[in-house]
């Protein structure tokens, strides 16, 4: 999959910018505060209909402004393919082939984008549902059925909510919503634990060679079952609903389920949040976005778009050569820096300067290999 362009309108500080890029390595290159990380985020955007921040997307809209568009040039599998994201305060209008999509679970997903950002680092201390986040919007680009059965769940688990909140209950019904959330979490719970599993062991590899000591992380999945088959989840899901259906009645909600889900990144059987250094827990996240894009590769055979954003400013220039022979060659990459780069690679590499939410047009060819 390749992004061969992009066009933005009123998105944060780009007025009305297009650029285009190579199939190789692309250097977004400018000081703080130009516009590298909005760059980087309205093509995150273009996978999720997400900004890859903690906010709302109106945070997007240029400042005057009343709406954004994102237009992208897209070469998935040998086709072009064009989409466009309008969003409004009003609502958010997407397109595929000039066509519209009406439901977002169709949009998300048709361009996969991977992306390391500073802000990854709150995976570490923040509360569960940030890592919940991470895990959902991760496995959901392995997965389309696990984005529709998370979304299943979720309206199941409000009317269970809702319904727990009447004065007077009736029992079968009740039982009915427990069984439809069992189901769907014991598919959900499977889900969960084999990704984190397989995300583990092919991230490791990666995780040894970018360090520089012999350590090695592990993730710890946190859920109210132990996992196993789908069929044994369901029956002990069924059963702690039933051990606690008077608490849920006096709180008025679900009390216990995968909407309370975590994980734990570890260092030498360790909290990695206690005991890892800014470095080691760096490595663990670089290390987690490879193979996240290794996965991707291996489940649905697409090659899916990798933005580092701000990725060498705590990097020497070892780890910065170790994590560039790393990256994988078959996949377009971004990279944001603050700095030219000249040092080549056997790889062709476009570099973008930007300047006050502008393309400055330079000569750059001392920092392109073909």
């Amino acid at each position: 999959m390749i992004l061969e362009k992009i066009h933005l309108v009123h998105y944060r500080n780009y007025l009305n910018q297009s650029f285009s890029f190579s199939k190789g390595i692309n250097y977004i290159v400018g000081k703080n505060a130009q516009g590298k990380t909005n760059l980087l985020e309205s093509i995150y955007y273009c996978s999720t209909t997400k900004t890859h921040r903690n906010v709302e997307d109106v945070c997007c809209i240029m400042e005057g402004q009343d709406s954004f568009k994102i237009e992208a040039d897209i070469v998935k599998k040998n086709r072009h393919t064009d989409m466009k994201i309008i969003y409004t305060k009003s609502g958010k209008n997407l397109f595929l082939y000039h066509n519209p999509i009406k439901k977002v679970s169709d949009f998300v997903g048709f361009v996969n984008v991977i992306m390391f950002s500073p802000d990854d680092m709150n995976l570490f201390s923040s509360q569960p549902k940030i890592r919940r986040r991470f895990m959902d919007i991760e496995l959901s680009k392995c997965s389309k059925t696990y984005l529709f059965t998370l979304n299943e769940f979720y309206r199941v688990l409000k009317e269970r909510n809702a319904y727990l909140k009447n004065e007077h209950l009736n029992e079968d019904y009740l039982e009915i919503l427990n069984e439809k959330c069992a189901h769907l979490e014991s598919i959900l719970i499977y889900q969960r634990n084999q990704f984190l599993h397989d995300l583990q062991k092919i991230s490791q590899p990666f995780y040894e060679k970018l360090s520089s000591d012999q350590t090695s992380f592990s993730i710890v999945y946190k859920t109210f079952v132990k996992p196993d088959t789908v069929e044994n989840m369901k029956n002990e899901i069924m059963k702690i609903y039933r051990d606690n259906i008077d608490r849920d009645i006096f709180l008025k909600s679900t009390e216990k389920g995968i909407h309370k889900d975590d994980f734990v990144l570890m260092i030498q059987g360790k909290n990695a949040e206690e005991f890892a250094s800014q470095g080691q827990k760096r490595t663990i996240l670089l290390s987690l976005k490879i193979g996240i894009v290794k996965l991707i590769e291996r489940i649905i055979h697409d090659e899916p778009i990798l933005l580092l954003d701000d990725v060498f400013s705590e990097l020497d220039e070892k780890r910065r050569s170790d994590l560039m022979n790393l990256l994988p060659e078959n996949i377009q990459i971004f990279i944001s820096t603050t700095e030219m780069i000249y040092k080549t690679y056997d790889r062709e590499i476009n570099t973008i300067i930007i300047e006050n939410g502008n393309e400055k047009k330079e000569d750059t060819s001392n920092g392109r290999k073909a």
